[in-house]
């Protein structure tokens, strides 16, 4: 979890008890708030000390303030990449690069159909109110910081949110955007054509590489950031046609299988969820952009027939594969 971040935990933990310094209890002994660190906390770490801010705060919106609050500007390394990008398009696509640096307990799946950018954010493996904090959080931040990128200029946003609506439904609607959606089968927050199109105020393509590349190096330098998990993505991605087994894709990565559970298990993650994940992600570009049948595509997934696809794809999105063929 990016530093900054948090500070601005610790801060409003602060504010909401009236202490001076509000006391993390971290199983790690890390100090939250030390200055001389881009990324100290793996996924689990962050849960913890999450969930210690959400059973003090008593809160169920408190992560739409939270969010408001993230500044990129004071986000280093990886809030200046986004900053110096040319179009809104372009943050949108470094933030799914790096986001397991900045919120680790997620994942972000990002999907370009019809003219939009939708993000969809996955936390199955934590509990239901700590998904929900990091969704508001995540949420709120983009909003916040996309006005900032466009120069304060209008962004036309659509926020859908699994739960029902809150008793607070008037917060969601000044922290993110009045089209808000709730009920629906998965957290997503949905931006137009115009509004990634728009340039970034900021924009500075000599600066963007140059912040790019060192952002790419403390991903690769620090395991907190999921670069292990990382890694099992893109190599599962890349087979597509033949997933390996954990104890393939281990040897594959000069390490043996235990190493590689072990590492996933610290970073929030075990190798089905990423599995899962990908599959999930080449079954919506196989959905979206052919027209194979139902049957093919389970086969290309690796499923012994279409009625596990369909079970299993129904767990992952909420719909079958047929209702989001139709609903394109």
């Amino acid at each position: 979890m990016h530093q900054y971040l948090l500070k601005e935990l610790s801060l409003l933990a602060n504010e909401m008890t009236g202490k001076d310094e509000f006391s993390f209890n971290s199983p790690l002994g890390l100090d939250v708030i030390d200055d001389h660190s881009s990324v100290v906390l793996s996924g689990p770490e962050a849960d913890k000390i999450s969930s210690q801010f959400l059973a003090m705060a008593n809160n169920q919106s408190i992560g739409l303030l939270l969010g408001s609050r993230l500044n990129m500007l004071s986000m280093g390394i990886f809030g200046y990449a986004l900053m110096s990008c040319s179009h809104v398009s372009k943050s949108l696509e470094l933030l799914h690069r790096y986001n397991r640096a900045i919120l680790p307990s997620i994942s972000i799946d990002l999907q370009q159909r019809d003219g939009q950018i939708v993000i969809v954010p996955r936390a199955a493996h934590v509990a239901l109110k700590l998904q929900q904090f990091y969704t508001d959080t995540l949420f709120s931040a983009l909003v916040t910081n996309l006005r900032l990128l466009v120069g304060g200029a209008d962004i036309d946003v659509q926020v859908n949110l699994s739960r029902q609506p809150a008793d607070d439904y008037l917060s969601y609607r000044s922290f993110l955007c009045d089209r808000l959606r709730f009920g629906v089968s998965a957290d997503a927050i949905i931006f137009n054509q115009e509004t990634i199109e728009k340039k970034v105020s900021t924009s500075n393509a000599q600066a963007q590489a140059i912040f790019q590349r060192e952002c790419d190096r403390i991903m690769s330098a620090e395991p907190s950031v999921g670069l292990v998990s990382e890694r099992v993505k893109q190599a599962l991605i890349a087979a597509r046609l033949d997933f390996p087994t954990a104890a393939q894709l281990a040897a594959e990565l000069h390490m043996s299988e235990s190493t590689l559970q072990r590492r996933l298990r610290n970073e929030g993650w075990r190798y089905q969820q990423l599995l899962d994940q990908v599959r999930n992600r080449l079954a919506l570009e196989y959905l979206y952009g052919t027209q194979l049948p139902v049957s093919e595509i389970a086969d290309l997934l690796g499923f012994n027939n279409a009625a596990n696809f369909r079970r299993a794809f129904k767990r992952w999105s909420g719909d079958t594969p047929a209702a989001l063929r139709e609903s394109r």
